[in-house]
């Protein structure tokens, strides 16, 4: 047995060999190649801006009532120059007014103005509640009429010593540069408080050229 036992050895030698040479190498790993990576720029947005635009109604026509004939402070005592010879001359200064009134001193009848220009209206007031007197300048349309929407219409409060006795007002109205030359009409008056009605009114009729 120890001839074959001989012959054996190197049979199981070279098996051994060969099954070591014939061994399953490992399979390679694949690497993954990195993807390509995007950067997305983002779109310039445009952000328009709507602007609302705004009316801003500019009146052609303006009135100041920055006195410039009459005292500018509380009434006194003492009436204002030329009142004895005025349109109130009829109400004494400082007392109760037997009635309502309102007058207008200025301007005159048929007074002219010019377009563009200054037109001064004052005068006086009594008896009206809380001393309050509506001007209101009309002009003539095509037709020779008087509209029924005054071109100016401004609130005043007459200055007067005590309640019920006469006071004076006056504005100051700057005509529009742009309006036709016709004839007018300025119109002072004050409403009751009670139910609307006209308490008291006067005009006078002007020419604006």
């Amino acid at each position: 047995m120890i001839p074959i036992l001989r012959l054996a050895v190197p049979v199981v030698a070279a098996a051994l060999l060969v099954a070591c040479n014939r061994g399953d190498k490992p399979a390679p790993t694949s690497t993954a190649s990195p993807a390509a990576s995007v950067t997305a720029t983002p779109t310039s947005t445009a952000s328009a801006a709507t602007a609302t635009a705004t009316a801003s109604a500019t009146p052609t026509a303006t009135a100041s009532r920055t006195p410039t004939a009459f005292p500018t402070g509380p009434a006194g005592p003492t009436p204002p120059a030329g009142y004895a010879t005025s349109c109130a001359a009829a109400f004494p200064w400082g007392r109760q007014v037997t009635r309502p009134f309102v007058c207008i001193e200025e301007p005159k009848a048929a007074a002219a103005f010019s377009r563009g220009g200054p037109l001064l209206v004052r005068g006086y007031a009594g008896g009206s509640f809380e001393n309050n007197v509506v001007v209101q300048v009309r002009l003539k349309d095509a037709s020779g009429r008087l509209p029924e929407k005054p071109l100016f219409q401004v609130p005043l409060t007459y200055v007067a010593p005590d309640a019920g006795m006469p006071g004076f007002w006056q504005v100051v109205f700057t005509l529009p540069g742009d309006i036709q030359a016709s004839d007018g009409r300025v119109t002072a008056l004050f409403f009751s408080p009670k139910d609307g009605a006209v308490v008291a009114e006067t005009s006078v009729d002007i020419v604006v050229r």
